[in-house]
């Protein structure tokens, strides 16, 4: 198993817990399976060298048929991760709104975050 698989499997349980976060709060206003395609094994994975710290961070990305990414998990190497992915639709409840993505992050397991995950909208106003 080369490197970047094995960084995958390692982060698996992470990635499991952004994607499910994403999923909630997507559900929370849109109802079941608005996120079917938040997997963390459908996306696709590298590494990219953090300029600011200098060391790896894994990157998987989400893409639609088109090949745009639709979403996006980028763990860095402190430990802390972030998500998000599309959903690109008016808000249910509010007409002022619009719904561009879901987001999810955590800190690092072992920092001041605890490493739990949080999530939310990214809401703009309706054009």
């Amino acid at each position: 198993m080369d490197g970047l698989q094995q960084r995958v499997t390692a982060l698996h349980p992470r990635a499991e817990a952004l994607c499910a976060a994403l999923r909630r709060e997507a559900e929370r206003l849109y109802g079941a399976s608005v996120l079917d395609a938040c997997v963390p094994g459908d996306a696709a994975y590298r590494l990219e060298r953090d300029a600011a710290s200098g060391t790896d961070t894994l990157v998987g990305e989400w893409q639609d048929a088109r090949g745009y990414r639709i979403g996006m998990l980028v763990f860095h190497g402190d430990g802390s991760c972030y998500a998000e992915f599309d959903l690109v639709r008016m808000h249910p409840e509010d007409p002022r709104w619009f719904v561009e993505a879901v987001e999810a992050w955590a800190g690092a397991p072992d920092g001041d975050a605890g490493g739990d995950v949080r999530a939310d909208l990214r809401i703009l106003a309706a054009p």
